[in-house]
Order: structure tokens, then sequence, then C-alpha cells
């Protein structure tokens, strides 16, 4: 197998012509090259070829001991060319990686698995608790907050002064009508002055925004005491709905809302957000730190259908990619572009996939609160 491509190879007969004498040397050349010139273009536009390639090069740059700045080229060299040719998977791994080569990130491999272990099934386990009578108010709201982080992305400070605006509104930058959206003051803001973010609902239907407005209103009404027992009692709650799953209990044991943080950017970038498109959620300024948040596998459609929350389209701009102005810096003194950004056109952002199930109107508590999301 490579990948998921079946290769049909008798490894106990290796020599198939060896009977009449083996490939002559000059058609074995011949059918090498039609096998480079056609055969690998095909394979290299399937999924399944990127995905195990990508997996291939990360095992060997591991391997290799090549210095840091030999497989930063080589994996630039990959990015460009899966770029130019629209190849989403590898680009997208080739992206992770480069990232990853800057900077570790702790809790990689951890990270990883939860980046798959929280999915829509993950969401029908816990409508199928919160459908029986044995939790608790608290359990149900921790479980809220967490799920409504994973749509929104904002850090639990952050709830304490988000407004939510609805329609009649201000149009936001970038957008031609209006929309519902939340108003943060972003958190670790540079300087004196607080810096407001908008995060619009466009995707939110209208049961799901009021869950997103009572989840605020219930977030800004507790104290730090309370909120850090949410924490607790969203990670036990999780781990019950997995008791069928050692590795996932296991995993969720040390869960908490900057998990929820970090699948919300996973799965925005799984839609096919940008990278500019995700830190402008986030509430930063640059690309620089979104590798601490979306180092799962965005290789991968979306795993749920909750909605997202996302930037109004005119700040999406304004995100810094510090490598490209310097790499910009460089050709007007004339030098050389920096590997990997050769007359590199800015990417724009694809519609993500997936969605959210309108309301059913059902009156089981734990109905509502799913159908709610």
């Amino acid at each position: 197998m490579i990948g998921k491509i079946d290769t049909p190879f008798d490894t106990e007969n290796t020599e198939a012509f060896g009977a009449t004498g083996g490939v002559p040397d000059r058609t074995r050349s011949l059918f090498g090259r039609f096998v480079r010139e056609h055969l690998l273009e095909h394979l290299m536009k399937d999924k399944d070829t990127q995905t195990a390639f990508a997996d291939w090069v990360e095992t060997h740059l591991e391997r290799s001991g090549a210095s840091k700045k030999t497989k930063r080229n080589d994996l630039k060299d990959i990015r460009r060319f899966a770029d130019r040719n629209k190849m989403h998977w590898l680009n997208t791994k080739m992206e992770s990686l480069l990232l990853e080569t800057r900077n570790n990130v702790p809790n990689k491999q951890r990270n990883f698995k939860l980046s798959h272990l929280i999915s829509q099934d993950t969401i029908e386990r816990l409508q199928g608790h919160f459908e029986q009578d044995n939790f608790t108010v608290t359990q149900y709201q921790s479980i809220q907050l967490f799920l409504v982080t994973c749509m929104t992305g904002l850090r639990t400070i952050e709830w304490e002064d988000a407004k939510l605006v609805q329609p009649p509104c201000k149009v936001l930058p970038g957008e031609s009508k209006e929309f519902p959206y939340l108003e943060i003051i972003t958190a670790k803001s540079r300087g004196d002055e607080p810096r407001v973010r908008y995060l619009i609902l466009d995707e939110f239907s209208d049961s799901q925004i009021e869950t997103v407005n009572s989840t605020l209103q219930y977030a800004q009404s507790i104290s730090k005491g309370t909120r850090s027992n949410l924490v607790v009692q969203a990670r036990r709650v999780l781990q019950q709905v997995y008791l069928d799953n050692s590795e996932a209990v296991e995993l969720l044991a040390e869960l908490d809302f900057r998990t929820a943080r970090k699948i919300y950017t996973v799965e925005l970038r799984r839609g096919g957000a940008s990278m500019k498109e995700a830190a402008a959620a986030l509430g930063h300024t640059t690309i620089n730190n979104v590798r601490y948040y979306s180092h799962g596998d965005i290789s991968v459609d979306r795993t749920t259908k909750l909605p997202l929350a996302r930037p109004p389209k005119g700040v999406i701009p304004l995100i810094k990619d510090t490598l490209a102005e310097l790499n910009e810096s460089r050709r007007r003194k004339g030098l050389s572009s920096i590997r990997g950004y050769e007359g590199d056109d800015s990417r724009t952002p694809t519609d993500r996939n997936g969605g959210s199930d309108q309301d059913n109107g059902g009156s089981n508590i734990g109905r509502r609160f799913i159908d709610g999301l």
C-alpha cells in the first residue's frame, strides 16, 4: 500500500520477467521515463497520495539529520509546488510543518490527536448524555461554554466584556450587508489602548445565536473560581461520554478551554481559512502565533458541523506576514528573494465547508442544547 493505493507487488517473486531474461536496459529506461512523466503527475493529484507523501516527508526530515535551514528550504519548495498546482492537502501539511520548524510547539502529538477526537461523534455522544437525567446544571453550563468556544475561539477572559450585536447594526469592514456579530475587547493587546475585534456569526441559526448570547451572559455573571470549576466539570463530562475509549479518556485528562480555542482554529483552517483569516479571528496582528493554535491535523475535512464565527473580510489584509514583508524589503533593495517567497501571490480564503443543523424544536433539554449549537 502507498497511502490508500494498492500496489500488488509479489515480494516472493521480485523478478517478474526473470524467466524471459529480464527487462532490457533500454526498455527499463523508457518505461521509467513513462512512469515519471505520466503516472507521477497523476498520482500527485490524488488526495491520498498527497497525504502519504506529506507524512513521508515529515518522517524523512526527522531522520535525515539535515539542518533546520535545509529542512525549511525543502518544505518551502514543496509548499510552493503544491500552492501553484492547487494541491490543498499537501499545501496545508507543508505550511504546518514550516511553522513547526520555526518554533517547536509543545504537546504536538497530544493536540494532534485531540484535533481528531473532538468531532461530530463527540457532539452526538454529548447529546445522548444530556438526554438523560444524570447531569448537573454546572456540567451542562460547562459543556455549553466549551462548545461555544469551539465555535468562536474566544479566550475565556474575553467573554467578560464581549457584546452580541444583531441587525439593524453597522456593516463591518469589507462586508456588503449587515450580519450579527460579536464585539470583543481583545486580551493581550499591545499598548495601553484596548483593541476591539469583531467576529461575524453569519453561519449561525437564530437558536445558535441565542445559545451564544445566553452563554455570554452566564460567563459574565460568574467568578474566577466558578470558571475554574467549569473546566474540571467539562473535562469530567467529556471523559464520561468516552468511557468506552481508554485512549480518549487519557487524552481528555488535561483538556481545558484553550483546547476549545485550538479546535476552533483547526476547524477554521480545515474549512479553507487562510493563515491571515485565522490570525484575525484569534485577535492576533500577525500570522506568527497561529502555529500555537493550528498545529492539529488541518489536512483533513472538517470533523464537526458546528458553525464558525469569522472575522470581517476587510480586516484580513491588515494581518502581517513578517517574512513576506522582509522579502518585499529585500526586493526593494535589489537583493534576492527569500526562498519560498519568489513571486508568491496571496491566496484568497476559500469558503468553509460544513454548516449547522437547524433547530428541530425538540422539547428535551439535551436535544434543545445540541440543536441550539
